[in-house]
């Protein structure tokens, strides 16, 4: 597997729309990524209003769990598939799957079933499903643009995703429960989710070169190829940090916040993860226009900044306050997942694409459910602000120590 060759003239040429295929994957992305943003919303208030609230942080996050552990499991073979299996055929076929799942939801939502636990096995439905997903969108990338038009692809692809899955998805799944209702929000969902199926499958792709070994050795010489880049292995490591310090706690405390701290409607909890999303959105577009040198140290700097926010977050008890500061939040983040992909996807052989991908994925769905559980605990024992100031606390001290040590991402630029 290689990226897509140059056409003449085309090596200055740093704009991945001028692809043939990027414009749909583009497309597809920002469909996936709304139809999953929304899905942020809805299951967590479908929970939250059909359990008492003392029990609603916890049973949050054992939903949040029961997604994010199966993918955590299988995201390394996830990726060891898509270095084998066509990733278009891949995309199309998980896809599928949870617009399945989301059918389900409607259904639920339609008839007001009272009882949560059928959220769980479609929950690790779902999860399942993503380890395979996220290696293969991701790892498709390097197949449909030009190298000198990776980097803005990956800004532009991340930022396209992003904005829907942490913005326009979560943002339309509080406005429409609030003013339609969840089991409208949930049809969103499944059409949505249907239509990025549909769309992946007019991706023109490579079929990859087998290998000839098994899935469980191409797994292993992934890991054997990381173990000798000490840079990439550190940069896979930070990149369990958000799901521990930011988004396990964020998610389980938003649907929290927003009535007893906040004093306002379900859409606020969509509104809130769209000011993240905002952010993310706002700051991708500036990182394709003015790239910052030093890549690699502007992601530890964009670490603790984030610790900062997260514990200004903390204090916040109104609207305003609070959504400006979960901006804020975002477009800190858009530094970090920019610049982590970036550079894994520069410095990774393209044989190795799909693994380094799924290792990438494996370590945020790893240590998500960690950020679940102690998100929730903290919360039932000092309440949401009390656990989201811990947590800020030790984001900003996690990204102070990089800052200061971690010099094998300090030396990428």
């Amino acid at each position: 597997m290689s990226h897509r060759p140059e056409a003449p003239g085309e090596a200055a040429d740093r704009n991945p729309f001028h692809a043939p295929d990027f414009p749909r994957w583009w497309v597809a992305s920002l469909v996936a990524g709304t139809g999953v943003g929304i899905q942020t919303v809805t299951v967590a208030l479908f929970i939250r209003d059909r359990v008492d609230a003392a029990d609603r942080a916890l049973a949050i996050a054992a939903a949040l769990i029961a997604q994010t552990l199966p993918g955590a499991l299988l995201s390394l073979f996830g990726g060891a598939v898509a270095d084998r299996v066509e990733r278009r055929r891949i995309l199309v076929r998980t896809y599928g799957i949870a617009a399945v799942v989301s059918a389900v939801y409607v259904a639920l939502a339609g008839f007001d079933v009272r009882t949560i636990w059928p959220v769980f096995p479609l929950a690790a439905v779902i999860g399942a499903a993503g380890a395979f997903t996220n290696p293969a969108r991701q790892s498709l990338l390097p197949q449909i643009v030009a190298p000198a038009q990776l980097q803005n692809g990956v800004i532009f692809g991340t930022m396209g995703f992003m904005a829907a899955l942490q913005f326009l998805g979560p943002m339309t799944g509080g406005l429409v429960t609030e003013f339609a209702g969840i089991t409208v929000a949930f049809g969103m969902e499944c059409v949505l989710l249907a239509s990025a199926a549909l769309l992946f499958a007019g991706v023109h792709t490579e079929a990859p070169t087998p290998s000839g070994r098994t899935v469980v050795a191409d797994l292993l010489a992934g890991l054997h190829f990381v173990r000798g880049q000490p840079a990439l292995a550190a940069l896979l490591l930070l990149a369990m940090l958000p799901g521990i310090f930011f988004i396990g706690p964020f998610s389980v405390t938003v649907p929290i916040v927003v009535p007893d701290i906040l004093g306002a409607g379900d859409k606020w909890v969509g509104l809130l993860w769209g000011c993240f999303g905002a952010g993310v959105l706002a700051c991708s577009l500036l990182l394709a226009r003015y790239p910052i040198r030093r890549r690699g140290l502007a992601i530890c700097r964009s670490m603790a900044s984030g610790g900062g926010i997260l514990i200004l977050y903390s204090a916040s008890e109104t609207l305003a306050g609070s959504a400006l500061l979960v901006l804020l939040w975002g477009s800190s983040a858009a530094v970090f997942i920019n610049y982590v992909v970036a550079l894994l996807q520069e410095n990774t052989e393209p044989g190795m694409m799909g693994r380094i991908m799924s290792m990438y994925s494996f370590a945020f769905l790893a240590a998500s459910p960690v950020g679940y559980f102690q998100a929730g605990l903290l919360t039932t024992a000092v309440g949401p602000q009390g656990a989201l100031l811990t947590n800020g606390l030790a984001a900003l001290v996690v990204g102070v120590l990089c800052i200061r040590f971690l010099r094998p991402v300090h030396e990428l630029e």
